[in-house]
């Protein structure tokens, strides 16, 4: 139709074209008189509201200009022109302009022809619009679906279509990767990932949703392809096609580690406040062996290293015999205290021997327990349940932490406890020791001015010398014991001193055994020397004689009066002095505390001292370069061995 417009433009040597409603901008169809210029200003410029097409829009009737100027832009005045307006389903599609080069007069037949052909032109240019929309919505709608499609094939969470009766209709490649199966192998079957034992509650649940129930976040335990178990975080809502049954449209977020995540934590600030309820170091380890088990562990064993270097089990829980070693056995918690690095086993094969002692198979962790630097035993998770991960060797690493730290804490506490301790008895005894000798001083200074007040001139001279001697002795006793506490505070502060001199140890032995004489024979004690001759060395002489004095004082003081042997001699190129006695013995338990600082193997009550002379005879000696140690059986003596680097 247009194109006999065109050629009715043509024919009379005028010009055609389209006027947009919208913008009421001009669409050149043809104008064999318009000047490039005119024909651009024409697509340029929008029409005024007086211009006829602009008329003829807006009251969409035909404008007839038969004589005069009618358009612009032509080379020559247009004499004669048509504006018909586009009119389609009462819209105006535009206006339809015929332009005339010479003076014409539209009769009926003109103008009803004029106007058939604004007619078809307006139904052809509403149908090519209506089919340009209608591409347009299809291409639309083609990357809408594109769209979807590439959200749902990318999306991070599980996306399903479900029916009511949870048969599967889409399933991504998160649901894939989330529980296993492929999209050919549930697609229109039930969904399989849902346990029998949670069916019910996961159909009523879709039931609901179809029902118009919007289920957010809820909770599902399911199982992977695998068997695996598997925490999702399900959200639901209802999906109604045009043609169909309403169905569920499910996405589905793992949240097992997550879940794992949390119960740690729950579990870390539940171990935190069991382990800080006790400073006792027994209810301590009790409490770290019981915390894990059930929930992470059949069997839980606490492991500490010995002060022999070997390794005990104190505490267990979940299960095994009384004194039996859990597994993974010794040797594995030897390897972790040793290297002070985890050992893990996700599960043991049937012929291992550990596994067949154990009754099965069973995966366990090992960590050690470290603090401040130092590693004080392992800790041992054993089930035969599930593998461990590296989330469950984490969550033990933690624990053995927090453990440590607490038996860390009830061992300062204990030894705290065991100083003031001590410190409340040194105090007592150092009262009473120091104050004896004071008060036996003071006694005999007043009996002897007592009987020479009596006497005057006639004073007896032996008596005199009798009571002088004994005020020697008390003199000596004190000075001993003030000595003993001046070195306690030199050796506290580093600040021993040695002075090497060349020596003859046997010399030294023989003159501290002088010394000695006198209150041996007191008592009524054999004293029996042996001595190497020309044991020579560079040693200090004064603290070597301390370190005689302290051992033969010791052996009259607690030898009940049988024979007390000294023995010295040289043996691989070192000086070996021996001191022996036959008298009350030490019990092998006091033996390793013996040396320490303050400690006592007897009674205060029944013999005195500080219980320093053997710990800073034990300074000494390893001061210059040699070791102390004792042997003793209760009841039959002891023999205190002191070696020195000789020549």
């Amino acid at each position: 139709v247009l194109e006999q417009g065109l050629a009715v433009a043509d024919a009379t040597g005028g010009g055609l074209w389209l006027v947009d409603p919208d913008t009421a901008r001009v669409t050149l169809l043809r104008c064999a008189g318009c000047t490039p210029d005119a024909e651009e200003r024409l697509r340029r410029v929008p029409l005024t509201g007086e211009a006829p097409a602009a008329r003829c829009l807006r009251d969409l009737r035909p404008v007839w200009l038969e004589r005069g100027d009618a358009l612009e832009g032509m080379k020559k005045p247009a004499p004669s022109s048509a504006c018909l307006p586009l009119v389609a389903d009462g819209r105006a599609l535009g206006a339809l302009v015929f332009a005339f080069s010479v003076p014409h007069g539209f009769d009926e037949d003109e103008r009803a022809f004029l106007q058939l052909v604004a007619h078809h032109a307006a139904q052809a240019l509403s149908r090519a619009r209506l089919l340009e929309r209608e591409q347009r919505a299809r291409a639309a709608l083609r990357e809408a679906h594109q769209t979807l499609e590439a959200i749902i094939q990318a999306s991070p969470a599980a996306i399903m279509l479900l029916d009511p009766d949870g048969t599967v209709r889409l399933w991504n490649p998160a649901a894939e990767r989330m529980l296993g199966w492929t999209a050919e192998e549930v697609t229109g079957k039930v969904l399989p990932a849902v346990p029998p034992e949670h069916w019910d509650a996961f159909r009523h649940s879709l039931e609901r949703a179809t029902r118009g129930t919007v289920l957010d976040g809820a909770h599902l335990a399911g199982r992977r392809r695998d068997g695996s178990a598997v925490q999702l975080a399900v959200w639901t809502g209802r999906v109604h096609p045009a043609n169909g049954p309403p169905q569920c449209l499910s996405m589905m977020v793992d949240i097992t580690e997550r879940q794992r995540g949390e119960a740690a934590q729950r579990f870390l600030a539940e171990a935190g406040g069991v382990l800080a309820g006790s400073l006792e170091e027994e209810e301590t380890l009790e409490r770290v062996a019981h915390l894990a088990v059930p929930a992470y562990a059949e069997t839980c064993g606490v492991f500490l290293e010995d002060e022999s270097g070997g390794v005990r089990c104190v505490a267990t829980a979940g299960g095994g015999e009384p004194g039996e070693v859990p597994p993974p056995g010794l040797a594995v918690v030897m390897r972790v205290i040793q290297s002070g690095r985890p050992e893990t086993r996700s599960g043991l094969s049937d012929g291992d021997p550990t596994s067949a002692r154990a009754g099965g198979t069973f995966a366990y962790l090992c960590v050690p327990l470290q603090v401040r630097g130092h590693t004080l035993g392992a800790l041992t998770f054993v089930t035969s349940k599930r593998a461990y991960d590296a989330q469950d060797l984490a969550l033990a690493q933690e624990l053995a932490r927090r453990a440590a730290l607490a038996l860390d804490n009830a061992s300062l506490y204990r030894d705290a406890r065991q100083a003031i301790r001590l410190r409340e008895e040194f105090l007592s005894i150092a009262s009473h020791e120091l104050k004896t000798p004071i008060s036996a001083l003071v006694l005999q200074v007043q009996s002897l001015m007592a009987g020479l007040a009596r006497s005057g001139a006639q004073f007896d001279p032996e008596r005199l010398r009798r009571g002088l001697e004994r005020v020697d002795r008390q003199v000596k006793r004190q000075t001993l014991l003030v000595n003993d506490l001046l070195d306690v505070s030199r050796l506290s502060a580093g600040k021993l001193e040695l002075v090497l001199v060349p020596l003859e140890l046997g010399a030294l032995v023989r003159e501290v055994a002088e010394r000695f004489e006198p209150e041996f024979a007191r008592s009524g004690t054999p004293l029996e020397l042996s001595l190497a001759p020309e044991v020579r060395g560079q040693w200090d002489r004064l603290r070597l004689d301390q370190v005689l004095t302290n051992l033969m004082s010791n052996a009259l003081k607690y030898g009940r009066g049988n024979p007390v042997r000294v023995e010295l001699d040289v043996v691989e190129g070192r000086a070996r002095l021996r001191v022996k006695d036959g008298g009350i013995g030490i019990a092998r338990e006091h033996l390793p505390r013996l040396f320490h600082r303050f400690e006592r193997a007897v009674s205060e009550r029944n013999y005195g001292g500080f219980g320093l002379g053997l710990w800073i005879a034990r300074q000494i000696v390893e001061a210059m370069g040699g070791y102390i140690e004792v042997d003793s059986v209760l009841g039959e003596g002891s023999t205190f061995r002191v070696e020195l680097p000789h020549g």
